[in-house]
């Protein structure tokens, strides 16, 4: 992983403690009130990352959403896109 890669996946883990790093993949976990709320932010994802053209893993359940983000072409690794997407979505929930 490049230094300026870990320098960006450092300031998103600082700036929403949903992101963790498992392995070479960000992964997002959220709660919500119930499973409308939890539509909606499905679908504003879903519409971030055909813009991106970058598309995560998305898991959810009642309450409960899951994003796991990994560059495939690139070896199954963190990259920029991944950072951005998460970077993203964090700005997306929090505008919800």
């Amino acid at each position: 992983m490049k230094p300026a890669i870990k320098d960006s996946i450092t300031d998103l883990l600082a700036n929403d403690p949903a992101w963790t790093v498992s392995g070479e993949t960000l992964v997002g976990n959220w709660k919500f009130t119930n499973f409308t709320e939890l539509r909606a932010v499905v679908v504003a994802v879903c519409n971030l990352a055909d813009e991106l053209n970058h598309h995560p893993t998305v898991i959810y359940g009642y309450n409960t959403l899951r994003i796991e983000t990994t560059t495939h072409d690139a070896g199954n690794t963190i990259t920029e896109k991944d950072v951005e997407l998460a970077g993203r979505v964090s700005e997306v929930l929090e505008r919800l």
